[in-house]
C-alpha cells in the first residue's frame, strides 16, 4: 500500500501546483507557465543531485531519455495549440484517457499485465475524471466526444493523452534502469535545459516573474517536486497504469474545495465523478494485485 500513499501524494502535488499556477501565473503564455514550474524547482533539484549518488547508467537509460524528451516537448506544443483553438471544457476531459491508454502502453514498454479488477478500477477513475471535466454537465455528457468530429483541439488533446501514456511508461523504464530519487531530479533538469533553449523564441520576459512572484514560485516548486518524487518512487513499486490512474485523483481535491468551501455549483454532478474516481482507487488497492 506504500505505492498508493505515494500516488496520492503525487495527486496532492499536482493539485497544488495546478492551483498555484492558475492563481498566480495564468497571465503568462502556456510555454512560460510550464517553464516557470521547471525553473523555480531547478535550484532544489540541483541540491538534490548533491545528496543522491549516481547509479550505474546503461544504454537503455540514455535511449529512453532521448525518446522521452521530444515526446514531452511535442505533447506540450499540442497542449498549447489545443488550448488556443478549442473550448477548455471540450478538450480537457480527454486527458482522462491517459490511464486507459496505459493499460496498453504499460504492457508494450514494460510487459505489465493488469488483472480484470485493476482494469475496471482504472476505467472507473478515467470515467470519473471525464465527468469532472464536463464542468457540471452543462454542455451534455457526450459533448467532448461529439467535439472530436469538429474540433481540432479535442483531437489534439486526445493525442496528448496518448503521448502522456507513453512518456509515463518510459518514465518507469528509466527509473528501473537508474534509481527513483536520482531520475526524479535528473530528468526535469534536462527537460529544463531543453525548454530554456527554446525560450528566446517565446518573446516573453521571465525576469519580472522571478522578482514579483518569487514566494509563490517557491510554493509552486514545493508542490511540483512533491509530485515528481512521489510518482518516481511509486513507479518502482506498482504498475504504471495504476500509479497514473491514482495520480489523476488530483481533480478530486479541486472539486471538493470548490463545492464545499467555495460553494461552487453545480456540485452534485461533480460529486458523482468524485465517487467514481475513489471507487476506482479502492478497487485497485483491494483487488488490483
Amino acid at each position: 500500500m506504500y505505492w498508493l500513499l505515494l500516488g496520492l501524494a503525487a495527486a496532492v502535488g499536482d493539485a497544488g501546483a495546478d492551483a498555484v499556477t492558475k492563481r498566480f501565473f495564468s497571465h503568462l503564455s502556456p510555454y512560460t507557465m510550464g517553464l516557470a514550474r521547471l525553473l523555480f524547482a531547478a535550484p532544489f533539484l540541483m541540491l538534490a543531485t548533491l545528496w543522491v549518488s549516481t547509479p550505474p547508467l546503461d544504454l537503455t537509460f540514455f535511449l529512453t531519455v532521448a525518446v522521452m524528451l521530444p515526446l514531452e516537448v511535442t505533447a506540450m506544443l499540442m497542449y498549447m495549440r489545443a488550448l488556443k483553438v478549442c473550448h477548455l471544457s471540450l478538450c480537457i476531459p480527454f486527458l482522462a484517457f491517459t490511464p486507459v491508454f496505459m493499460i496498453f502502453t504499460g504492457w508494450l514498454f514494460l510487459g505489465e499485465s493488469l488483472n480484470p479488477w485493476g482494469i475496471a478500477g482504472t476505467i472507473l477513475i478515467a470515467v470519473g475524471s471525464y465527468i469532472l471535466g464536463l464542468e457540471g454537465g452543462r454542455q451534455g455528457f457526450w459533448a467532448p466526444i461529439k467535439a472530436l468530429a469538429r474540433e481540432t483541439g479535442a483531437r489534439l488533446m486526445l493525442g496528448v493523452a496518448a503521448i502522456y501514456s507513453c512518456t509515463a511508461a518510459l518514465f518507469k523504464v528509466a527509473v528501473l534502469h537508474s534509481q527513483a530519487t536520482f531520475f526524479g531530479a535528473f530528468y526535469p533538469l534536462v527537460l529544463s535545459g531543453v525548454m530554456a533553449a527554446g525560450y528566446p523564441w517565446s518573446r516573453e520576459a521571465f525576469g519580472p516573474v522571478l522578482k514579483t512572484k518569487f514566494s509563490r514560485g517557491m510554493v509552486l516548486a514545493f508542490f511540483f517536486i512533491l509530485s515528481l518524487f512521489s510518482v518516481a518512487k511509486s513507479l518502482e513499486l506498482a504498475p504504471a497504469a495504476y500509479v497514473i490512474a491514482v495520480k489523476r485523483t488530483s481533480l478530486v481535491i479541486g472539486v471538493l474545495l470548490g463545492g464545499l468551501w467555495l460553494r461552487e455549483r453545480p456540485f452534485v454532478p461533480r460529486l458523482a465523478g468524485v465517487v467514481l474516481m475513489w471507487s476506482g482507487v479502492v478497487v485497485i488497492a483491494v483487488k488490483g494485485f
